[in-house]
């Protein structure tokens, strides 16, 4: 009977190809992995080192969202876009760059901020249809933060008010205070609220007066 030695090297000499080429298949998986994620990390850092030295100016920020579009910092760039935009007045021009934002920055504390500046924008655009529907999507999404809500029906509320739809307005602040009911938007709700006219008082109608049974008369037929 054979030792184990002499088992062991017989294996060998049966199989020492198929050993030596796995061997050299694992070492070469690690060196790729290895080289991958060495990559990864250099052009995060690149693009992280762009993205600050971007800082603010919003033609080196555009350049650097078009040259790395689909990153999540790009999404950023949009926002800054859109809000150096915003301050200057261009309405059209920020509502454009916030909606390249919002797929970049969605699930991220990013997301309502360039979904109500979009919305915000498209108000001052002059587009006030449009600018309500987009409101109402921010308002219907339940992913969306507490205080993205509340602001989306403050501004709803706005919006009704300024075209004379009072019972909107008073339903959307009613609903901003029972979301949010310690938050900024529900103390801009209640100053908003109280210059309101009152609600209406519905009384019921008043009933017909029933004649006591002492006035009633029994007429028998043929009694005059």
């Amino acid at each position: 009977q054979a030792s184990f030695e002499e088992r062991v090297q017989l294996f060998w000499l049966e199989n020492k190809k198929t050993i030596l080429l796995t061997c050299v298949l694992v070492l070469l998986i690690l060196v790729v992995k290895e080289g991958v994620l060495y990559y990864i990390a250099q052009r995060e850092q690149a693009i992280g080192t762009a993205f600050a030295a971007a800082e603010s100016n919003p033609d080196k920020l555009r350049t650097f969202a078009n040259q790395n579009s689909g990153h999540k910092l790009a999404g950023l760039a949009w926002l800054s876009i859109g809000d150096e935009a915003f301050k200057a007045g261009k309405f059209t021009e920020a509502a454009t760059a916030y909606e390249k934002a919002e797929p970049l920055v969605a699930g991220s504390a990013f997301a309502g901020r360039a979904q109500i500046g979009r919305a915000f924008s498209i108000v001052l655009g002059g587009d006030k249809a449009k600018a309500e529907d987009a409101f109402k999507k921010i308002v219907a999404d339940e992913k969306q933060a507490v205080i993205t809500r509340s602001e989306a029906r403050y501004h709803l509320a706005l919006l009704a008010l300024e075209a004379g739809r009072i019972d909107d307005a008073r339903k959307a602040l009613n609903e901003v205070q029972q979301g949010d009911a310690t938050g900024i938007w529900t103390q801009r709700a209640l100053a908003i609220q109280s210059t309101l006219p009152p609600e209406p008082v519905t009384t019921a109608p008043a009933e017909t007066a029933t004649p006591a049974a002492s006035d009633l008369k029994l007429s028998l037929p043929g009694a005059k």
